[in-house]
């Protein structure tokens, strides 16, 4: 997702994320319902019907689908590298004696640092958005790995929270291309006082 230039490309990447993650909630189910149903709400929300809001959204704004960064895709390819390197040397640390999931603890530490650079190097709006979802994923998988899942309505809440955002930044961004013209956070900067 770091070095996509497509943002079709990054949201079935994002979409296919969600898919993996499901499948991990299903794996470490071991016949507990909330877990089966955990891994649904993941699939449905943000594996299908996210993914779904953002072509909309995309096509409703008529925006170029092309990912806009501040870093070449060289260099955001070292950069993500070095993230995952740094990732899984320190993951080792916080892994828990019980989890269910060690190895998913420095997957899950990559994922939270990737998607904080996509956050920073972008300047789309809806790429950063991206990189705000991606971030949370690396949360979910981190709870999963360490704690074998968090309570049901928990796990329920932060999905129907990362639709709701995703849903409000939406209105955001038509109201930001309303009234600029653009979403491109890079030439919002000469704003500022």
């Amino acid at each position: 997702m770091v070095s996509r230039r497509s943002l079709d490309a990054v949201i079935r990447l994002y979409a296919l994320q969600n898919v993996l993650l499901a499948l991990v909630s299903f794996g470490l189910a071991q016949g507990e319902l909330h877990f089966v149903l955990a891994g649904l709400a993941l699939f449905v929300l943000k594996g299908v019907a996210i993914p779904w809001y953002l072509f909309w959204l995309l096509d409703r704004l008529e925006v170029s689908h092309e990912v806009e960064g501040y870093l070449s895709v060289s260099f955001s390819l070292l950069l993500a590298g070095l993230l995952i390197a740094l990732a899984f040397r320190v993951g080792a640390v916080f892994v828990l004696p019980e989890a269910p999931l060690p190895q998913g603890v420095p997957v899950a530490l990559s994922l939270v640092l990737l998607g904080m650079l996509s956050m920073v190097s972008r300047k789309k709006a809806i790429s950063q958005v991206l990189g705000f979802l991606a971030l949370e994923n690396g949360v979910f998988l981190l709870a999963l790995s360490e704690s074998h899942g968090l309570p049901l309505f928990v796990e329920l809440g932060v999905a129907l929270d990362a639709f709701a955002a995703v849903f409000l930044a939406g209105v955001l961004i038509f109201r930001i291309k309303g009234v600029m013209g653009h979403v491109d956070t890079a030439r919002m900067r000469a704003l500022r006082g």
